[in-house]
């Protein structure tokens, strides 16, 4: 929680949560995005391509993407 993620071209917002499949391994992260933070962004962690634990950052795989935003 509190990474930055990182798009292709630009940061898509920060990590809030992250929700678990079956036994301990993260499934979704939950990103606030947007502006003002008013947008709660499903990433599957599938799509992640590199975590820096050193810079607090997430960057996802290019051309993929998020299972749905909702306006919170």
């Amino acid at each position: 929680e509190g990474y930055g993620v990182y798009g292709s071209s630009n940061r898509i917002g920060v990590v809030e949560d992250i929700r678990r499949g079956g036994g301990d391994r993260p499934k979704l992260l939950l990103v606030r995005a947007g502006l003002l933070g008013s947008w709660l962004v499903h990433v599957p962690v599938d799509q992640v391509e590199a975590v820096s634990h050193g810079r607090r950052r997430i960057d996802l795989r290019s051309g993929g993407l998020l299972a749905g935003p909702r306006r919170v």
